[in-house]
């Protein structure tokens, strides 16, 4: 089977490359843009013709669209470049796929929820409070409408699927890779300072992502369950952690004195954040899914080579 890789450089995208890599099953093609090299392909996914002509020889069978601008506050700062690649380049991607009768899935985020009522299902109402969470729910009605009823009536099975996460960790290449070790700064100085104690976060390892990402393609693909045309899975991790909470647990991993770090229990300044988004993630479970990492245990390891 031929799986094409969006955003193949990034955090998740490294990680899941990894995973597919050990699949024999599998021929494996990423593209990335910014930072494309070996064995990764260079691809402008906001290039229409581009992109069409890429489909026109690759010809993948699955697509995980992993590319995307995440970072809220960037989004609100470049709206048009963010529109190009997380809206428009989704309606190209979803629109070859149509063409060449390719499964999509299509990764989102719990930033589609409000905060306000968790935990979230597949079907509880979506309210995003920002701009990068309309823009990942307008790219997941997109894909839907181009996809939903390609496969379905013949193949029967889904046409394309959404997966929403979390906030990711996991091996960065810099602390600004993640939302998650972009908060270990704080610790690379004795420098007084707060850090935010408001919202709750459910972070997900990106091995236990890829995994995901795998359970939902192959079950879509066999048909296992009653999904519909274009299901939604949901991922949340285990436990509940505030920045300042893990910035706490990553300064007893690393043996770091922290007591310079101080709780900040107001909303963070910038693009509106939801308070709370937990997702239950009974479907994903129901495919045999489940949480390997542990943040408390993992993210020593990860930041350690950067004290």
């Amino acid at each position: 089977m031929k799986i094409l890789v969006t955003g193949a450089s990034g955090l998740l995208g490294r990680a899941l490359m990894r995973i597919l890599a050990a699949r024999p099953d599998l021929e494996v093609k990423g593209v990335a843009f910014s930072r494309a090299k070996p064995p990764l392909e260079k691809l402008d996914l906001t290039d229409e013709d581009a992109v069409a002509r890429f489909f026109a020889r690759y010809r993948p069978e699955v697509v995980v669209h992993l590319a995307a601008e995440r970072r809220p506050d960037i989004v609100d700062m470049q709206l048009p470049k963010a529109q190009a690649i997380n809206v428009d380049a989704t309606r190209t991607i979803a629109r070859e796929c149509a063409r060449h009768a390719a499964f999509l899935l299509l990764i989102s985020t719990d930033y589609v929820y409000d905060g306000a009522s968790p935990p979230y299902y597949p079907d509880s109402p979506v309210h995003p409070l920002n701009a990068y969470g309309r823009m990942k729910l307008e790219s997941e009605y997109i894909a839907e409408r181009a996809l939903s009823g390609i496969l379905g009536p013949s193949g029967g099975r889904p046409a394309g699927a959404v997966l929403r996460i979390p906030i990711l960790y996991g091996p960065v290449e810099s602390f600004q890779e993640s939302s998650v070790t972009e908060v270990a700064l704080a610790l690379k100085s004795n420098t007084p300072r707060k850090v935010e104690h408001w919202a709750r976060r459910y972070p997900a390892h990106v091995d236990d992502v890829s995994s995901a990402i795998m359970a939902v393609v192959d079950a879509c693909l066999r048909g296992k369950g009653p999904f519909g045309p274009f299901p939604r899975f949901l991922l949340s991790g285990d436990h509940a952690y505030t920045k300042y909470e893990m910035v706490q647990i990553m300064a007893r991993a690393l043996g770091l004195e922290a007591s310079h770090i101080q709780p900040d229990p107001s909303p963070p300044t910038g693009a509106p954040r939801p308070r709370d988004c937990r997702m239950d993630s009974s479907l994903l479970e129901s495919l045999g899914w489940r949480q390997k990492k542990e943040f408390e245990s993992e993210i020593g390891g990860i930041l350690r080579p950067f004290f």
